[in-house]
């Protein structure tokens, strides 16, 4: 299991990447609905992150953060996830986390189920991002998991 979540975080990375690409176009990059949903995907990740380590600060994101704001708070972000994920080993996908923003009843799940979490929610919200691209006018990328595998697992590209 372990090999697959870290997987799916390195998919994640690339996908996030390829959303930059697809958002960098100057007339896209101030949309507020792209804005608030990109910090409300890094915010979550931000508390997950820390509710895994045992260390859960509410997130402080800047929701009026300019694009370059926001792309560096994801790179960071992917960073601090792969600093993680190498430090775990397969007992501790098994160790019970409070997710604490659902504390009527207290949301308890397995480390595993967390990080499947942060994964499945940034793929719900990337989807709704790259068809707003598309309803501005934008060019949206396939960020599907078979099209990451497929071209060989590659890492994300941040660069223009």
């Amino acid at each position: 299991m372990l090999g697959l979540l870290k997987d799916l975080f390195a998919h994640q990375a690339w996908a996030d990447a390829m959303f930059f690409h697809a958002w960098s176009k100057a007339e896209l990059r101030q949309d507020p609905e792209l804005r608030a949903r990109v910090g409300h995907m890094l915010d979550v990740q931000e508390a997950f992150l820390g509710v895994v380590k045992g260390e859960f600060n509410l997130p402080q994101g800047d929701s009026a953060a300019d694009f370059d704001a926001v792309k560096a708070r994801c790179i960071a972000a992917h960073g601090a996830w792969d600093a993680f994920l190498s430090t775990l080993d397969p007992a501790g996908l098994d160790r019970i986390v409070q997710v604490p923003w659902f504390p009527d009843p207290p949301c308890r799940v397995p480390v595993s189920e967390a990080l499947t979490q942060v994964c499945l929610h940034g793929q719900h919200h990337r989807g709704q991002n790259m068809s707003r691209i598309k309803a501005l006018g934008g060019t949206p990328r396939n960020v599907d998991y078979i099209i990451w595998l497929w071209k060989g697992r590659s890492g994300p590209r941040w660069a223009p």
